[in-house]
């Protein structure tokens, strides 16, 4: 039998065994290694660039370079050992690595959130009761016994016990002879866990699932405090950056599904792991959970199929709120903790725009307000005169780092900044390591870092309203075409950059961003002309991306309509933010499910105005908004 080619990842020496012609794109998602993969797959972005080694891999261990993956791959001898792991079939052993701007999911990305307090009352509890003897008359199963006495404890008539949380208790070393007991019951009347003693805390955990990153909070529920907090990339990158890509894997192969969402949960049980390891808790100490996303997220946590979300009319298969048990989704907590998942407004507005709508207070419905979360995809609610309008622009994962060619996430080595002195000079700035330490060059451009370096650029006269980059002879960082290839503008030049590698804002960068910020938008003046707006209050930046963005860059570029910088807020992880509210208050899962009834969608897929004012607005410059061109 002929041995199955291995294949090594470095730095992590993570090893997989594949059949023979496996592409290494699929080798690396079965080996759990994160490579960026913005087509999905499709051998047309090359994103997913690896470097072989050559000294541990064979001449004939991938198939021979095609013409169309050279003409995807960096210019230049110094690295030859390139390939795009999506184009090139596995022969025999194969050793590689990926640069850090290929790499999907490997640095937890920044997910900022803001701590408020929210009047606690979680839809759990803990229950301390008395449980007579097994002497005790009537003479009664112990089962019975506790069920009364927790139903006493509570004031209820009864309560629901399942044989299951019976069963656990009666593992437990005495459990026949104990006399008091502490259980937790949801909704005053199910018993999710029985221990012996008495047990005050109450944990639960409150997750948001993004296109590209998730986070976990733990949270203490009688308290109405967060106790730790871990976030991490979306593994599901790895099927492509967009929910798109990844609803085309769904497509074309009936496992995938099953896949994502193992990948998803597995991910969401190690940041579990890790905050009640560092909290000094046991994961089954966690009774209750609250989970947001995008409608694709959603589906894909719930184990439905969101295919139809890729297609007209964009119906969803699944948008209520829905409870279940965390061993249904493979939650590692109390295996009993319900899960309450957020309902979908719309087939791309999802639990995520819903939560970050339940955090804002009565001086959202007063008044012309927008909040804009800007991401992957772009969803945007209009409050006008107390009465809510949203919509959702496909703006691509640009705004992510992807589509870019030295896109990278929002993590340590990412430049976030950029401008322009007054003698030419091109400034930039990079995150930094938590610890202040660490190698301080950086590794490509994040979202923030791209919106900044064009508004940098358009303000200096380098890049054009247009969004033509200047000719070769107005600055010494610009550099014409050659190769075949776009103009670009050289940030980092390869000798201070962690990658060797020039980090350049190319013309076709520009232009993604054009294209994203046209959509967003064309999508927010046709809010504002539908609901007649003359004026805008305030515009809320919602998400991740919205939170590291400079307000006055947006302005300079026309992503928003120009309203004083003043007007405009980061309100940080919102979604995150609501998540929370709705773990540490019941009442606040009611107001969601009431304001995905209320809350009107326009779709713009309907819209004969939407590719007009899309052309309208490609042009990087603060264009006015519709009410004053009126």
């Amino acid at each position: 039998m002929t041995a199955m080619p291995r294949v090594t990842f470095h730095p992590d020496s993570r090893t997989v065994d594949v059949r023979p012609g496996e592409r290494l794109l699929t080798a690396a998602w079965k080996a759990g290694v994160g490579i960026k993969s913005v087509c999905g797959g499709r051998g047309k972005c090359g994103s997913c660039l690896v470097e072989i080694d050559a000294t541990a891999t064979g001449a004939d261990a991938l198939t021979p370079l095609s013409a169309g993956e050279q003409a995807l791959l960096p210019i230049g001898d110094e690295h030859p050992g390139y390939r795009l792991a999506c184009l090139c079939d596995i022969r025999a052993d194969v050793a590689l690595s990926v640069p850090p701007e290929s790499q999907a999911v490997r640095s937890a990305p920044r997910k900022p959130y803001t701590v408020t307090h929210v009047a606690p009352r979680p839809i759990v509890a803990r229950v301390h009761a008395e449980v007579p003897g097994p002497y005790s008359e009537p003479l009664l199963p112990l089962a019975d016994r506790l069920q009364a006495a927790i139903a006493r404890a509570a004031r209820r008539k009864s309560v629901e016990l399942p044989v299951q949380a019976v069963a656990e208790y009666s593992a437990r070393p005495g459990f026949d002879g104990v006399r008091e007991v502490t259980a937790t019951l949801y909704r005053e009347r199910r018993v999710l866990d029985i221990v012996p003693g008495r047990a005050d805390a109450l944990y639960g955990v409150a997750i948001d699932i993004g296109t590209t990153s998730i986070a976990a909070f733990l949270c203490d529920l009688a308290r109405g405090e967060i106790i730790g907090m871990r976030a991490a990339g979306n593994p599901q990158a790895i099927y492509g950056e967009d929910v798109i890509s990844r609803m085309t894997h769904i497509q074309k192969d009936s496992e995938a599904l099953a896949e994502m969402r193992g990948l998803l949960v597995a991910e969401l049980n190690r940041l579990i792991e890790e905050i009640v390891l560092e909290a000094g808790i046991s994961a089954l100490d966690i009774v209750d959970a609250v989970a947001v996303g995008n409608p694709s997220m959603q589906h894909i946590l719930l184990g439905v199929n969101p295919e139809p979300l890729g297609r007209g009319p964009y119906v969803p298969v699944w948008a209520a709120g829905v409870e279940l048990d965390a061993e249904q989704i493979g939650l590692r907590v109390l295996p009993r903790a319900r899960v309450f998942v957020l309902p979908s407004i719309a087939g791309y507005i999802g639990g995520d725009t819903l939560a970050a709508v339940l955090t804002r207070g009565p001086e959202f419905y007063r008044g012309t307000h927008l909040l804009v979360d800007v991401g992957t995809n772009g969803e945007v609610v209009l409050a006008h005169n107390g009465e809510l309008t949203a919509t959702s622009c496909a703006t691509g994962p640009v705004y992510e780092g992807a589509h870019i060619r030295c896109g990278v996430r929002a993590a340590a080595g990412a430049i976030e900044r950029v401008w322009v002195e007054p003698g030419g000079r091109i400034r930039w700035a990079a995150i930094r390591e938590d610890s202040g330490k660490g190698d301080p060059r950086p590794v490509g451009m994040c979202g923030s870092g791209v919106i900044s370096s064009v508004a940098a650029l358009v303000a200096s006269g380098l890049i054009g309203e247009d969004g033509a980059l200047a000719g070769p002879d107005l600055h010494p960082q610009l550099r014409g075409k050659e190769h075949g290839r776009a103009e670009e503008l050289v940030l980092v030049t390869a000798p201070y950059a962690r990658t060797g590698r020039d980090i350049v804002l190319t013309q076709q960068d520009v232009r993604s961003v054009q294209l994203g910020k046209s959509a967003l938008r064309a999508g927010i003046e046709i809010l504002l002309a539908e609901r007649g707006v003359t004026e805008i209050d305030r515009i809320y930046l919602a998400g991740t991306f919205g939170n590291h963005l400079e307000p006055d860059d947006i302005v300079k570029i026309g992503l928003v309509p120009p309203v004083p910088v003043e007007r405009i807020r980061s309100i940080g992880n919102a979604a995150g933010d609501g998540a929370r509210m709705a773990l540490f208050n019941r009442n606040h899962r009611r107001r969601a499910a009431s304001l995905a009834r209320k809350i009107r969608v326009l779709e713009l897929t309907t819209r004969a105005d939407f590719q007009d004012l899309f052309v309208t607005h490609t042009a990087l410059a603060p264009s006015p908004a519709a009410f004053e061109m009126a």
